[in-house]
């Protein structure tokens, strides 16, 4: 049963990276938001991002290690970078936003706390 439940993990971890991946990299049409007026919401959205993204992939490697869990971090900021340099060679309409870089590191660091508060509670 475990198992099944970290193959589970698995697959969500790997959509949610190629979700991750395709969001931030597909050209959307400017789209009209005005009735949601919340500043920087697209910083939200990165953190939320990057938080499930880090949350999934401890799931799926369900260490007790922290130096694993670091490393998935560590993945997940570089990652972030990545994805934001890409932005700005492959799209039309991003640019690449150290602002957004930190909202996703910010969130990868949220889900490592977040996973070890409720670890350290049980």
């Amino acid at each position: 049963m475990q198992r099944l439940l970290e193959r589970k993990y698995f697959y969500f971890a790997v959509f949610w990276t190629l979700f991750i991946t395709y969001m931030s990299l597909v050209t959307i049409e400017k789209v009209n938001t005005s009735i949601i007026n919340i500043p920087n919401k697209d910083k939200i959205v990165h953190f939320v991002f990057y938080f499930i993204f880090v949350f999934s992939w401890i799931k799926v490697f369900n260490s007790d290690k922290n130096r694993i869990n670091l490393k998935i971090v560590v993945i997940a900021v570089l990652y972030g970078i990545i994805i934001e340099v890409l932005q700005s060679v492959f799209t039309t309409n991003r640019q690449a936003d150290i602002f957004d870089a930190m909202a996703n590191a910010l969130g990868a660091l949220t889900a490592f706390l977040f996973l070890r508060y409720i670890k350290n509670k049980s």
